[in-house]
C-alpha cells in the first residue's frame, strides 16, 4: 500500500449486477484479469490499506489478500455497504470506489484531500454528480444507518444533506460504470490503447 495517508481504500463490490445478467461485476474480465484486481491496483497504492464490500463470492474476495466486509441485510444498495465498511476502518477517512470502473485515477486520494478536514468530498464529471467517488469521514456511518432506517436508500439524496465538497474532475471516463458489454468493450480498448 501507499505511504500513510489516514485513508483506507474501500472498494464497493456489493452491487447485484441486473443490467449484466446477475454478475458479480468484480469479477468480470477485462484485458485478462477481473475488474476487481483493476480497481485495487489504482487505489492500492494511494492508501493505506484497503478493504472490499461485497455481498457474494466473499471466499474469493478474500483471496486477493484485502479483508472483506459485508451487509446483514443484502442489497440494500451502497449506502449499506459504504456504513459497514465506514464501521470498519480504524482510519479517519474512506476513498470509496466502485469495482466496476477501472479507470480510477492513480492520484483521486490526492486530488480530494485538500478539501478535508470537510466530512464527505465527493466527485463531479462536469456534467452530474459521482457520489461513488469520494473521501467519507467514518463518522457518517451513524448517518447512513439513520438514512436507511427511515427507508430512505437515494445515494445523492443523503450526500446533499451533508452539505458535501464537491470536486469536478472532468473526465466522463474516469467514471464510467461497465454495465453492458459494449461499455465493456469500450473501456477495453481505451485501456489497450493508454499503455
Amino acid at each position: 500500500m501507499g505511504s500513510s495517508t489516514g485513508i483506507t481504500g474501500v472498494i464497493l463490490a456489493g452491487g447485484e449486477g441486473r443490467r449484466m445478467d446477475g454478475q458479480d461485476k468484480g469479477w468480470i474480465t477485462l484485458c485478462g484479469k477481473p475488474l476487481i484486481e483493476h480497481v485495487l491496483e489504482r487505489i492500492a497504492p494511494q492508501v493505506d490499506s484497503c478493504i472490499i464490500s461485497a455481498n457474494r463470492n466473499l471466499e474469493r474476495y478474500r483471496a486477493l489478500g484485502v479483508p472483506v466486509v459485508h451487509d446483514e441485510k443484502v442489497y440494500l444498495g451502497p449506502l449499506a455497504g459504504i456504513a459497514t465498511a465506514l464501521e470498519h476502518i480504524t482510519t479517519d477517512y474512506a476513498l470509496v470506489v466502485p469495482t466496476d470502473a477501472p479507470l480510477i485515477p492513480q492520484d483521486l486520494a490526492a486530488r480530494l484531500l485538500p478539501y478535508c478536514p470537510t466530512r464527505l468530498v465527493i466527485c463531479h464529471d462536469g456534467e452530474r454528480l459521482q457520489p461513488l467517488f469520494g473521501l467519507y469521514h467514518r463518522s457518517l456511518a451513524n448517518s447512513i444507518r439513520q438514512f436507511l432506517a427511515s427507508d430512505q436508500r437515494q445515494l445523492t439524496r443523503w450526500c446533499m444533506e451533508q452539505t458535501p465538497e464537491i470536486v469536478t474532475i472532468g473526465d466522463t471516463n474516469i467514471f464510467s460504470n461497465l454495465n453492458t458489454a459494449d461499455e465493456l468493450a469500450r473501456i477495453e480498448t481505451l485501456l489497450k490503447t493508454s499503455v
